[in-house]
């Protein structure tokens, strides 16, 4: 539970929204740790995995928060600036491009769009890794990159705050009535039925009607 505040802290969220709109959800959370040595990772952008015709409006937004100091020397992040307007949808690196490296302070955040070529830099450091939290969020009505349902042991649900419970696909996709709903329910009120033992049938599952 040691990064569910920085999931939800509301300046980075007001960033996200300001983005994508009001309809979002955590796609993936993961922490990267790169160590002396790693080579550069090849650019790439990562809202490939939803075949959309380019150049298209953002549905897809990747937040870097730095754990330690990025340096050029331990393999900041790249960033190719402009290129989320590019209309390929080449998988491979792009030639005769040159990225720009984010130098930041612990603490930091960088945020940008799906569409934007980018890639992890070299670590060409003996004695300092580069760690960092992604976090990866989409709009609510899309499927995740992970599987929060799956990921997320129920366990751990009761200990999350109701916004990041939330976040993770206990929500509304769009409207009251959009998608995830469950009879025409919060699906978030229908889960803690579930918890409690409380308005569900033999097999455990939600009474609906």
């Amino acid at each position: 539970r040691c990064v569910d505040d920085l999931v939800c802290d509301e300046r980075l969220l007001a960033l996200v929204h300001g983005v994508l709109g009001e309809h979002v959800q955590v796609s993936v959370v993961a922490m990267f740790d790169l160590l002396p040595g790693a080579k550069a990772q090849a650019l790439h952008q990562d809202d490939g995995l939803w075949p959309m015709p380019r150049p298209h409006p953002p549905f897809v937004a990747n937040a870097v928060v730095a754990v330690d100091p990025f340096t050029a020397e331990n393999g900041a992040t790249m960033l190719v600036p402009g290129s989320h307007k590019w209309h390929s949808r080449a998988v491979v690196q792009p030639p005769d491009v040159t990225p720009v490296q984010v130098e930041m302070e612990a603490g930091s955040m960088l945020l940008w769009t799906g569409a934007l070529w980018h890639g992890g830099g070299a670590n060409r450091s003996s004695d300092q890794s580069r760690l960092a939290v992604n976090i990866n969020f989409n709009l609510s009505y899309l499927r995740q990159q992970e599987n929060q349902f799956i990921g997320v042991p129920r366990g751990e649900l009761a200990k999350m705050p109701e916004a990041l419970r939330r976040l993770i696909g206990y929500q509304h996709g769009l409207h009251h009535v959009g998608p995830g709903m469950v009879d025409l329910r919060d699906p978030l009120a229908m889960l803690d039925k579930v918890e409690f033992g409380y308005d569900v049938n033999a097999e455990g599952m939600p009474r609906i009607g």
